[in-house]
């Protein structure tokens, strides 16, 4: 300011000597600006930029320096690390302005520990060029992941020789800086890995849906359906009942190439030999089979658990499989010379204990035929299997249809010989007598059923 004043005072002198009014203007206007630069001092201060951006104005460097120093001091403490740089970019450049609004020490402090991360020594974990990555202490603790995935892979393989370990993915141990902040331990990494690349999408069962219509929604297979749910009977499926739908896969899948040799059954071939005194549909067996041995070494390749591959290498056979002779019987069924029209076949032997029509306990709607348990029960004409399960009162029960119309049901039985599907042949084996369901004993529970309705089957029987 003296400078200034100096200035001013030998130009007033300049514009008296000249007498000038022009100059005395001029010597106004800058008598104003002394005035002005006399309350506002351009000063010199300080920007602080983080990665590029502008925080505010310091005072000083030495109040950011202090803050860096601090805040270093604070992530190694909770780190117990050493700390080798800041990651972010920090910088302070002088400028020159009228402003004196600096940004307190605190605000300072505040700013660069919530915006600046630290580096530490350390090593990266990386999967598949950078679309995983894991910040570990040391290169010894990201080989130690790697050696306990392997280790968790080779777990329970028995007497099976190992030819390789490998990991599915590309996976590399890379030293270098770190942020102190995502660092983790052994535990937490192998966690991460095994935790899969998303969470296991389920799915609950409504009221109307079946295995088939869940995989259908999902698009996937009722086999594939079926692997993820184990545990679950696909003919059985309750309301509420959770299904999953994926499986979680590992970040990281370990791929295991082994050798096993293993005992297995050769199955025995069966002899039919067809003989007159059995019913169609009886079996008598003369002669029973034996399964014969081998041993088969296979090549197997196995990814986080799971056969992908499985080539077989050799095999010895120990024992030749044995046959069975199986007699097969041919005799029709004619168990009753009761006359009806002829259209069906008596279904079983045996006296009819209680007949078509009113009783005491009401309406009976077939007729029941006494017999042993394990008796053998015929269908009464050729068809479809449409029924073969436990059905209300009548206990284990078997309906065949005959086309046009007309259904028998086999009721009370303690085993069945056929499934729903199956076609069944005039006096074929279809089941066996019993006393399941609202049984008073051991009986076959008889019913015709022609359009919706049942009959009396002694009408039918021949």
């Amino acid at each position: 300011m003296n400078n200034l004043t100096a200035k001013f005072k030998e130009f007033k002198c300049f514009i008296e000597e000249k007498g000038s009014k022009k100059y005395m203007i001029g010597a106004v206007a800058a008598a104003a600006v002394v005035a002005v630069l006399s309350v506002c001092t351009l000063s010199t201060s300080y920007s602080l930029e983080i990665d590029g951006k502008k925080v505010g104005n310091v005072a000083s460097k030495a109040v950011v320096t202090q803050a860096l120093n601090e805040a270093q001091e604070v992530a190694e403490a909770a780190s117990g690390l050493d700390v080798v740089s800041a990651y972010n970019t920090v910088e302070i450049k002088a400028v020159h302005s009228f402003e004196n609004d600096f940004m307190t020490d605190e605000e300072v402090a505040a700013v660069i520990q919530e915006q600046v991360d630290w580096l530490t020594e350390g090593a990266t974990l990386n999967v598949n060029n950078g679309e995983y990555k894991f910040s570990v202490a040391t290169e010894a603790e990201a080989q130690a992941v790697l050696d306990k995935l392997k280790e968790g892979a080779l777990a329970n393989q028995g007497d099976a020789t190992i030819k390789s370990v490998e990991f599915l993915e590309d996976v590399t141990v890379e030293a270098g800086n770190v942020k102190v902040d995502e660092i983790k331990t052994l535990a937490e990494v192998i966690a991460e890995v095994q935790a899969g690349k998303e969470a296991v999408k389920t799915h609950t069962v409504q009221k109307g849906e079946s295995f088939w219509t869940v995989a259908r929604n999902y698009d996937v297979t009722v086999s594939e359906l079926q692997q993820l749910n184990p545990e679950v009977n696909p003919n059985r499926l309750k309301i509420g009942q959770v299904l999953n739908l994926n499986c979680l896969e590992p970040l990281i899948n370990v791929v295991v190439v082994k050798e096993i040799t293993v005992e297995e059954s050769i199955a025995y071939a069966t002899e039919y030999k067809e003989t007159a005194n059995l019913y169609r549909g009886e079996t008598q067996v003369v002669k029973k089979g034996t399964n014969g041995k081998k041993m088969v070494t296979y090549e197997v390749k196995e990814t986080s658990g799971a056969v992908v591959e499985k080539t077989t290498l050799n095999e010895i056979v120990i024992s030749e499989p044995v046959s069975a002779v199986v007699n097969k019987g041919t005799k029709a069924v004619a168990l009753s010379s009761r006359s009806g029209d002829g259209i069906l076949n008596w279904p079983m032997s045996g006296k009819i204990t209680s007949p078509y029509g009113t009783r005491s306990s009401g309406f009976h709607s077939g007729i029941d035929i006494g017999g042993k348990i394990g008796r053998g029960v015929y269908s009464a004409a050729g068809g479809k299997v449409v029924l073969a399960s436990w059905y209300y009162a009548y206990g284990n029960c078997i309906v065949v249809d005959h086309g046009n119309g007309m259904k028998t049901r086999y009721a009370h039985l303690s085993a069945y010989k056929v499934k729903v599907g199956d076609t069944v042949e005039r006096g074929q084996l279809i089941g066996l007598c019993g006393n399941t369901g609202r049984s008073t004993g051991p009986h076959l529970h008889f019913e015709v059923i022609v359009n919706g309705s049942t009959k009396n089957p002694i009408n039918y029987l021949k």
